[in-house]
C-alpha cells in the first residue's frame, strides 16, 4: 500500500511544486529549446521564437479552461489525464520538421500542459503556507532549468536536437509517479471577504503587473543564449554561464520559503524588480564582456523567482479557493508566451539592444503597477514585524 505524505510535509510541497512545473517545463530551459529549434532542428531565430510563443498561448488556453474547473472537478483525475496526453504529444514532436505543423502541435502541447498547471496552482494555493508553496515551485523550476541547460549540449550530442522534447516528456512521467503519494487537500474555500470595487481594481493592477513582469523576463530568457553567442562567446560556454548563474535563482526561490511573510512582501518585490531592470540594461552594453554577461544574468535569475513567488502568494492570500491563483497562471502564461513573441519582433539582424531596452521599460511599468496594491494589501493584512512576532 502506498503511504501518502502529510499535508505539512516538505515532500508534499516538493511533489506539488514538481507537478505544477512539469506541465510547461520547457519554460525553465527556454534558451535551450530556442537554441535547438533555431539550430539542429533547422528553424530560423524568428520561427523559433514564434513556436515557443504558440506553445505558451496553448498553455494560456489550457489555464483559462482550468479557471472554470478548479471548483468542480477531481483535480487528481484531470491532472493525470492531461499529463498522459502531454507525454504522447512531447514524444510525437520528434517526428515533426514542418514549421506550420510544429506550430499547431506545440500549441496542443501547451493546451494540455496549461490545463494541468492551472489545476496544480489552485491546489498549491490551498496549502497551509502559500509563500512556501510558490517558493518551492520557483526553487524546482530554477533547479531543473539550470540542470537541463547545463546537460543539454551533451544530451543532444548523444541523441539529436529533438532530445529536449524527450526531457519534457520525462518530467511529466516523473510527475505521474509522484501523484499517488499526495495527500488529500482541503475542499475549496470561499473568498476571505467579499471583494469591493477597490479590491477588484487592485487585483487587476496586480495581475497586470504579473503579466508585464513575465513579458520582460521571458523575452530576455528566450534569447539570453543567442545574446551571449552574439557577443562572440562560445556556445558551450554560454550554456555553462546560463546554468551556473541560473543556480542563483535557487537563492531567490528560497527567500520566500525561509522568510515567508515575516517581514512583508512589498520591499522584496520592489527590490527584485529594480534588479531585473538593471539586468536588462547591462545586457545591452556594447561590447558585452563575459563578466557583464554573467553579472546581468545573475541579477535577473536571483530576482525573478523571488518576485514571482511573492506575487503568487499574494493572489493565494486574497482568494483561498485557488481560483485567483489559477487566473494568475493565465495572465502569467500570457506574459510568458508574449515575451518571446515581443522579443522576436524587436530583433534587428542580431542586434538585441532595442529588445533589451524595451524589456527594461516593461519591468518599470510592472513596478509602477504593483506598488499601490501591494502597499494596500499589506496594510490591510497587518503585515508588520511586530504583528508577526505577536502571532
Amino acid at each position: 500500500m502506498i503511504k501518502k505524505t502529510s499535508v505539512n510535509s516538505p515532500l508534499t510541497y516538493f511533489f506539488f511544486a514538481f507537478i505544477a512545473m512539469a506541465g510547461l517545463s520547457y519554460i525553465n530551459f527556454l534558451p535551450g529549446v530556442v537554441n535547438a529549434l533555431a539550430g539542429g532542428i533547422g528553424f530560423s531565430d524568428v520561427e523559433a521564437g514564434q513556436i515557443v510563443a504558440l506553445n505558451g498561448y496553448g498553455g494560456l488556453v489550457g489555464s483559462v479552461i482550468a479557471i472554470f474547473l478548479v471548483r468542480r472537478i477531481d483535480w487528481k483525475r484531470v491532472i493525470f489525464t492531461s499529463m498522459f496526453v502531454l507525454i504522447v504529444i512531447d514524444i510525437g514532436t520528434v517526428t515533426i520538421d514542418d514549421y506550420s505543423v510544429m506550430l499547431g502541435w506545440r500549441f496542443l502541447a501547451g493546451l494540455f500542459g496549461g490545463l494541468s498547471v492551472g489545476i496544480a496552482f489552485s491546489v498549491l494555493a490551498r496549502l497551509n503556507n502559500p509563500d512556501r508553496a510558490f517558493g518551492a515551485l520557483l526553487f524546482v523550476q530554477f533547479s531543473i532549468g539550470s540542470l537541463v541547460i547545463y546537460l543539454l549540449p551533451t544530451i543532444e550530442s548523444q541523441f539529436n536536437a529533438y532530445a529536449v522534447f524527450y526531457i519534457m516528456a520525462s518530467f511529466v512521467l516523473l510527475s505521474l509517479v509522484f501523484m499517488p503519494f499526495l495527500p488529500a487537500i482541503s475542499p475549496v474555500q470561499k473568498f476571505i471577504k467579499e471583494p469591493l470595487p477597490t479590491v477588484f481594481k487592485n487585483t487587476l493592477l496586480l495581475l497586470l503587473a504579473i503579466t508585464s513582469y513575465q513579458v520582460a523576463a521571458s523575452a530576455i530568457w528566450a534569447y539570453v543564449g543567442l545574446i551571449g553567442i552574439g557577443a562572440k562567446i562560445e556556445t558551450e560556454t554560454v550554456s555553462m554561464y546560463i546554468a551556473v548563474t541560473g543556480l542563483l535563482g535557487l537563492l531567490g526561490a528560497m527567500l520566500p520559503v525561509i522568510n515567508g511573510n515575516r517581514f512583508g512582501r512589498l520591499y522584496w518585490i520592489l527590490g527584485g524588480t529594480l534588479l531585473s531592470i538593471t539586468s536588462a540594461i547591462m545586457l545591452s552594453f556594447s561590447p558585452l564582456t563575459p563578466l557583464v554577461y554573467v553579472v546581468s544574468m545573475a541579477l535577473l535569475f536571483i530576482s525573478w523567482p523571488a518576485v514571482q513567488s511573492y506575487l503568487l502568494a499574494v493572489t493565494a492570500e486574497i482568494d483561498r479557493s485557488g481560483r485567483l491563483s489559477t487566473i494568475a497562471v493565465v495572465v502569467s502564461s500570457i506574459g510568458l508566451a508574449s515575451g518571446p513573441l515581443l522579443a522576436s519582433s524587436l530583433l534587428d539582424n542580431g542586434n538585441f539592444s532595442v529588445m533589451l531596452y524595451t524589456c527594461a521599460l516593461v519591468f518599470l511599468f510592472s513596478l509602477l503597477l504593483l506598488f499601490k496594491p501591494l502597499k494596500i494589501q499589506e496594510k490591510e493584512m497587518g503585515v508588520t514585524l511586530s504583528s508577526q512576532y505577536k502571532r
